[in-house]
């Protein structure tokens, strides 16, 4: 009875008139019988075309407002926490659809994953048959919550369709030169046979997903330049817009850090032949052009990977072209989170010291003859470097070792180099399996067939 008195009080408002029949029909009808499941199913029917009107009006040219949640992972079933989430979404575009406004709020799958592949490898299934029954399971699910979701744009990101753009934006870093390649040393989970993040490794050194003792080896990897928009990043976070999200603003500005130095790109040469880019962060970039050795950690990437392996070891200054000798020691304090320190006589006296110690060519009488600014300036246009960040964060990493996954657009010709697949040519789909082949084929790499290719130059 206080239901029907306060529609009676709302009945007014615009929202409330509107299905005011509806709910003085629905409330004489049934309003005095017991309220059991049944009559709960029978409610939900009579309400889900009236209230879920989640379709985006493309032609109406009013006020617009759009929705998004976070897509999610077709995993098989809905917990409490997707309630959470959805419910709260949903809550906000009904909120504006109440106020007038054309809410644009779609639904999509984050369907790709290493938990998709190996759920399908257990149970004998292609991964694409076990996403999408999934999808299936649970979009049905999501109906039947309630939410008003626009299904006409549902997207599903292992969708060739979408994937394609994936590729696109990919391409288009690279071109810009926003994402390169590099040796690297990554932890390895031998289980699993990726790649993990240190954050995916516990304190034991096991591997957070599959328990295995994580391993470290090198290989060639992608990295987006993430470091080259630290300072906008770091900045950003101050934005008035952003005042409520103190505890993640403040966990965000820790992982950015302060850029109070600069980073520059260094190359790794064994017996003059090139081997891989170094990152060295630097306070000083005025000092750049003047460095006369490397400083190299004990045990860090380059002193296990090249020195140990190789007699004739050389770092290239790309500002200079000069080739620099290495020196390993812990005699020296390296900045937070790096490995590397450049050697400069001229300016500090612990490696004017180890020069003489170790019988490096040097003058204390060099100087530069360009600006701090010039240098960087003259990195950015060589592509090595000389933006500010802070001296602990590093580049964003592309793991990508398995098969359920989005394609890498790149051919590798032993002529040309690495080649960006021609645009026309997208997208690079995923080569298919049948049931015998699925337990191997866990890396794109063993589908020989697919893998072979022309460069497109």
């Amino acid at each position: 009875m206080i239901t029907r008195e306060i529609l009676t009080r709302f009945n007014n408002l615009r929202f409330f008139r509107k299905y005011s029949a509806n709910c003085r029909y629905l409330s004489n009808d049934i309003w005095n019988e017991e309220l059991s499941i049944d009559l709960k199913r029978k409610i939900e029917k009579h309400w889900k075309d009236k209230l879920c009107l989640g379709t985006f009006d493309r032609n109406n040219a009013g006020k617009k407002f759009y929705v998004l949640s976070m897509f999610p992972y077709p995993s098989g079933n809905l917990h409490m926490g997707h309630v959470r989430v959805y419910v709260i979404a949903d809550s906000i575009a009904r909120f504006h659809r109440m106020n007038g406004q054309n809410v644009f709020q779609p639904m999509g799958w984050d369907a790709f994953g290493l938990p998709a592949e190996n759920a399908a490898i257990l149970h004998g299934l292609k991964p694409d048959e076990w996403t999408y029954s999934n999808i299936d399971h649970m979009k049905k699910q999501l109906q039947e919550l309630g939410c008003s979701f626009d299904w006409t744009n549902e997207v599903t990101t292992c969708d060739p369709s979408y994937y394609k753009w994936t590729q696109w934006f990919f391409i288009k870093m690279f071109q810009s030169k926003l994402i390169y390649s590099k040796e690297a040393e990554v932890n390895w989970d031998p289980v699993d046979e990726t790649v993990l993040a240190n954050e995916q490794v516990d304190e034991k050194g096991h591997s957070w997903r599959s328990g295995a003792v994580v391993e470290k080896k090198i290989f060639k990897q992608w990295f987006i330049r993430t470091t080259q928009f630290s300072k906008a990043l770091f900045e950003g976070l101050n934005d008035p817009s952003l005042m409520n999200w103190r505890d993640i603003i403040n966990l965000q500005k820790h992982w950015i850090g302060e850029c109070y130095g600069y980073r520059f790109d260094f190359q790794v040469y064994t017996d003059n032949v090139y081997r891989t880019m170094l990152n060295i962060w630097t306070q000083h970039p005025e000092h750049v052009p003047l460095a006369t050795f490397i400083y190299i950690k004990p045990n860090s990437f380059v002193h296990k990977y090249y020195v140990q392996n190789h007699k004739n070891v050389h770092i290239k200054n790309l500002i200079t072209g000069n080739m620099l000798p290495i020196l390993v020691t812990n005699r020296v304090e390296f900045p937070d989170g790096q490995e590397t320190r450049l050697g400069l006589p001229h300016a500090f006296s612990i490696d004017e010291e180890l020069a003489k110690e170790h019988n490096f060519t040097y003058s204390v009488n060099q100087e530069s003859h360009l600006s701090r600014e010039a240098i960087c300036e003259k990195a950015k246009e060589l592509n090595a470097g000389g933006y500010p960040v802070s001296s602990k964060l590093q580049d964003w990493p592309i793991s990508r070792q398995r098969y359920w996954g989005t394609p890498i657009p790149i051919i590798h010709c032993n002529d040309c180099g690495a080649q960006a697949v021609p645009e026309d040519k997208l997208p690079v789909k995923l080569p298919a399996l049948d049931l015998q082949s699925n337990k191997k084929i866990k890396s794109l790499k063993l589908a020989e067939e697919w893998i072979k290719t022309t460069c497109p130059k």
